[in-house]
């Protein structure tokens, strides 16, 4: 986290890094606590809950009322500019409509283009903003182009050319190991995953695959060479993405829900692993032609055989780490280009 920064968190996540949350700057939301930060001469940046997460938005208004406020009533300091970093994927029409009204299509569809503009409106508030991938900036585009003008923004995807932790690839051969990083989950390709890793055929090559379950729950019916490691810590984690060649990630799409960027995907580029995964990502088009990735269709168990099969037979050494990618760019690079000014 860039230095100078306060985090003040809503609600916190079971992976959350316990050593960013033991961090003195990283602290519960409370209004003393935002009233504290509010006062400080120093200020001049808010960081917000995007839009399209509209629970955490609707708290976001309040915040961004307060700090005008009490802004506007000390006049001579500087202005503090609103910011925040969108990622939605899944449709911002879909994601705002109203699940109560489904059997009502007529009103229902009323009630989503209200709440489309209602929503359009906020977003004159911001004065800033960064797009963590191409697909959550045409979303935000195609339902919100309108309000968008005033704002600065821009897309920088995150950052995939080297772990923090582990440092560059080592360039040895990697394990004949397809690793899954998330739980056995419909919205994340499980089953369909678990019929491609049979049409694939590779249990008598030597291959198996991993499946880190960080939820730890369920007996999923497993096929041969697949396992489960159930709330494996962060340095097995690690330590598996350093050894194995594959990562596989084949989110599909769910009423409401679509995979934003997909972490284990960032996760298994930064440590030179080869990417089997979806046209769902919000990175998707961001990757494409990236020698490292393969894009499969969503839900179709033979295109997703086909994908594993490429990225284990690929044409490069498999253990080689100088295969050409694009960085990206990280949480101080985003910070940097909010705080830029227009004119320089």
């Amino acid at each position: 986290m860039p230095a100078g920064q306060v985090l003040l968190f809503t609600s916190e996540l079971g992976d959350a890094d316990p050593a960013l949350l033991a961090r003195p700057d990283v602290r519960p939301f409370s209004w003393p606590g935002l009233l504290r930060a509010v006062r400080d001469p120093e200020l001049e940046l808010l960081e917000v809950a995007e839009p399209l997460w509209v629970g955490e938005w609707v708290r976001a208004l309040r915040s961004i009322a307060l700090v005008k406020v009490l802004r506007a009533a000390r006049p001579g300091r500087r202005r503090v500019r609103v910011a925040t970093y969108a990622i939605e994927n899944l449709d911002a029409r879909e994601r705002l409509s109203f699940r109560s009204l489904d059997g009502r299509p007529v009103l229902g569809a009323a009630a989503t283009r209200l709440a489309t503009l209602g929503l359009g409106l906020s977003l004159l508030l911001l004065d800033t903003v960064v797009f963590g991938t191409t697909g959550a900036s045409e979303n935000y585009r195609r339902a919100f182009g309108w309000s968008l003008r005033r704002a600065r923004h821009t897309v920088l995807t995150p950052r995939l050319d080297t772990c923090r932790v582990c440092g560059p690839p080592a360039g040895t051969p990697r394990d004949r190991t397809v690793l899954v990083l998330g739980a056995p989950s419909a919205r994340k390709g499980f089953s369909v995953l678990m019929e491609a890793w049979e049409r694939a055929g590779v249990v008598e090559q030597g291959w198996r695959m991993v499946v880190c379950d960080p939820a730890g729950e369920g007996e999923p019916p497993l096929p041969a060479g697949v396992s489960i490691r159930r709330r494996p810590p962060r340095e097995v984690v690690h330590e598996l993405l350093r050894s194995s060649a594959v990562v596989a990630m084949p989110s599909v799409r769910l009423r409401r829900w679509r995979e934003q960027i997909g972490l284990p995907l960032v996760e298994g580029l930064t440590h030179g692993c080869r990417v089997v995964t979806t046209t769902e990502t919000g990175l998707a088009d961001d990757l494409r032609g990236h020698p490292l990735v393969t894009l499969t269709t969503p839900g179709d168990a033979a295109s997703l055989a086909d994908g594993l099969r490429r990225a284990m037979d690929p044409p490069e050494d498999p253990g080689s780490g100088d295969v050409p990618r694009p960085a990206g760019y990280t949480k101080r690079d985003v910070v940097a280009w909010w705080l830029a000014r227009a004119d320089r």
